[in-house]
């Protein structure tokens, strides 16, 4: 055993799993029953999860001797589904599947990070160790002073933590709040010694666990390594509620502006040294990881708020922006400071918004890539082959779309993909769509549509007539081509869809950022397959730019929404106005569109256009096998097999609207065997209060918890 103490912690070095402070650990970090997952990082990934603190002790020890692997835990409470996985009570190399985002059912702690900056690869100095320990006592009475509750503190390794305890859902919402609240954390609290961690308000965080070693390169007297270690743990441990989050993160700037201005007809950036000079504003300036900090005597608009309180922020890209920590002056702007500064700066204002943006109009600045460094938690930058967990294509979760020929070529649908759909006008597309729909919830499967050109009860009839097919319609007495459900009939596919089925309300609109986060609800009890029809009757005026801009912003939020939550997004689109035989490049909007979606499906009509069309593109032969067929679905494009240019024929049932395999073919759906009654109850999430913690461990003097 070797030790010391830095900064007043004192540390020891061990070759043995200390279980006591596991026990500890576990206690105040875990809980009786809960899960946990453990990820070692090194050479190599180690992981497994465990309910047992004594399992997990034993399991570890082998691993705290190896001088490159460092071990982790993860911080939130995780889905108790992954307990089943193949890493269940023990640690396994290169596991095929570990923690991800989401896997975590709700968020408990916020995790603050206080790293002093070094050269990489190096433990720290007791030197820089201090000044890491400062930081965090210096942000924690910020938050202390703005009501947050006390976290329990800890020794990193190299740094500090802070973990505040909280009860959050695992939602975008709650991530983006956290998210800028690290933010202006560390706008208003990194210089060039310590940096406080914007990166760590990932739900599926990591984070050392304590009583194991830091061990960042060689174990040199001045620069050893040393063990994690909890420090403090207030007798109370409170949650910390998220408006006190949303506080702090609403002192982080909207908007930003471009210094870049024209000044006297000439184009320059803006000299924000010259500028303050000039009008004799007293700052310190420190250099941070992505800008410049201008820490000022004074607030502008008060000179009651000093020390620290108030800053200028350059960034890289040259925007800046203003802050000011107390809540009198939070909207005041760089803006504002300018005209208080230099009243006529803005004078001609048309002018100069084609450089300024935010709320004043114009263009952004182009965003500066910030070049990311080699992380443990990423894993090696350049992967050899035989480092890669290889990956069985079967066991790729998949949805059958019901068309026999279909599936066969490209296996079903995927999750975490997007699928197109397309056709020309009267094609079917949308009837083809319902059908896939109710295919998909005989499986099954919950799934959600947003259809913003067709009324509620419209679209309710259409369904119910494909889920009940034409042997259970009626004959409308009105006219003898026409049919519809029976009461009773549709009463019990509503039950039957009650639960699975859900159809978007229009009355809330049609903005994207209103859907997406609807969408984002219907993730808590478990949708897996949303639709959108049509998707450009969305309003995406709120993404920047031109129409093509705005649509491949549009894309790329579905396809990140996709594989994030692992859910299928299957979109309608309609074509141009084409008297050629209907191609993918003949769909409407930005050609990233087709390029980014993972499957392009065109239903096409079999009528007199199909067949002298689809002759002139394949051939006679080819489009001739169709015209016994009602329709055709082609795979225009399908990423995972590479199938193209593959024609489908279907049969459409026009008495209920039902697409299917064959002629004769009978589908029978859940409403046809269900019970007479069924019910839908949302599950429950439970969530266990912290624990009154008196072991002696943690008995510390109240005020002074670092």
């Amino acid at each position: 055993m070797r030790g010391g103490t830095f900064g007043g912690v004192p540390f020891h070095i061990t070759e043995m799993v200390d279980k006591e402070k596991i026990k500890q650990w576990w206690q105040v970090f875990v809980g009786e029953g809960e899960l946990v997952e453990i990820r070692i990082l090194g050479r190599f990934q180690y992981s497994g999860y465990f309910k047992s603190p004594e399992n997990l002790a034993d399991a570890i020890e082998p691993y705290t001797e190896m001088p490159d692997e460092q071990i982790y835990f993860t911080i939130n409470k995780i889905n108790e589904a992954c307990y089943g996985r193949q890493q269940c009570e023990k640690i396994i190399k290169s596991p095929k599947t570990t923690t991800t985002d989401n896997d975590i059912i709700s968020r408990k702690f916020v995790l603050l990070d206080f790293d002093p900056k070094r050269a990489a690869g190096v433990n720290a100095s007791e030197a820089e160790f201090e000044l890491a320990h400062k930081k965090a006592q210096e942000v924690f009475k910020f938050l202390k002073g703005h009501g947050f509750e006390d976290p329990v503190i800890c020794v990193s390794g190299n740094g500090w933590h802070a973990q505040y305890k909280v009860d959050l859902p695992n939602t975008d919402e709650v991530t983006e709040t956290l998210k800028r609240f690290l933010q202006a954390l560390g706008l208003l609290f990194s210089d060039d010694s310590v940096e406080v961690d914007e990166k760590v308000f990932n739900p599926g965080r990591i984070c050392k666990l304590y009583s194991t070693t830091a061990k960042k390169g060689a174990n040199l007297p001045e620069r050893p390594w040393r063990v994690s270690q909890i420090t403090y743990v207030p007798k109370e441990l409170k949650c910390t509620p998220l408006e006190k989050f949303r506080a702090i993160a609403d002192m982080l700037p909207k908007e930003t502006q471009n210094a870049a201005y024209t000044h006297n007809g000439h184009g320059r950036d803006f000299n924000l040294d010259a500028f303050l000079s000039q009008h004799n504003v007293k700052y310190k300036k420190v250099k941070v990881s992505n800008g410049v900090k201008y820490i000022l005597e004074h607030c502008f608009f008060d000179e009651n708020h000093k020390g620290k309180d108030a800053v200028l922020f350059q960034y890289d890209n040259g925007a800046i922006c203003y802050v000011c920590l107390h809540q009198s002056c939070k909207n005041h702007t760089w803006r504002d400071v300018r005209l208080l500064l230099d009243p006529h700066a803005y004078d001609n204002e048309q002018h100069q918004s084609r450089q300024l943006y935010g709320r004043y109009g114009g263009y952004p600045p182009r965003q500066e890539y910030k070049i990311k460094e080699a992380n443990p938690e990423l894993g090696e930058k350049w992967l050899c082959l035989s480092n890669i967990q290889k990956i069985d294509l079967s066991q790729i979760e998949s949805v059958k779309t019901g068309f026999t020929e279909l599936d066969r070529l490209i296996v079903g649908l995927n999750m975490s993909e997007v699928t197109l759909l397309s056709g020309s006008n009267a094609s079917g597309k949308s009837a083809w769509l319902n059908s896939l729909l109710l295919n998909i919830v005989n499986q099954g499967y919950k799934i959600a549509l947003w259809s913003g050109e067709l009324r509620a009860d419209i679209l309710k009839a259409w369904i119910q007539m494909v889920a009940a097919g034409k042997e259970n319609l009626l004959r409308s007495q009105f006219a003898e081509d026409k049919f519809y459900v029976p009461n009773e009939i549709g009463e019990r596919i509503d039950r039957w869809l009650d639960g699975k089925f859900f159809l978007y309300n229009n009355e809330y609109g049609n903005t994207w950022q209103q859907i997406f986060h609807d969408m984002d609800e219907l993730l808590k009890i478990g949708v897996k397959v949303f639709a959108l029809d049509n998707l450009f009757s969305l309003d995406i005026d709120l993404f920047g730019g031109d129409k093509n801009n705005k649509q491949k912003e549009l894309i790329l939020e579905i396809k990140d929404f996709a594989k994030k939550n692992q859910v299928h997004i299957i979109l309608v689109a309609h074509p141009r106005k084409v008297t050629t035989f209907l191609r993918k490049n003949d769909i409407s909007g930005t050609s990233d569109l087709t390029n980014a979606v993972d499957d392009v499906f065109i239903i096409h009509r079999v009528n007199q256009d199909f067949i002298r069309t689809g002759a002139e593109f394949y051939s006679a032969k080819v489009i001739n096998q169709f015209s016994s067929c009602g329709n055709v679905i082609e795979v225009a494009k399908n990423r995972m097999y590479g199938v193209v240019d593959a024609l489908i024929g279907l049969q459409y049932e026009k008495e209920s609207r039902r697409f299917k395999n064959e002629e004769y073919e009978r589908i029978f759906y859940g409403w046809e065997q269900m019970p007479a009654q069924q019910e839908y109850q949302q599950p429950r999430v439970p969530y266990n209060e912290p624990q009154e913690l008196t072991n002696d461990f943690f008995t510390q003097d109240d005020n002074v918890p670092y």
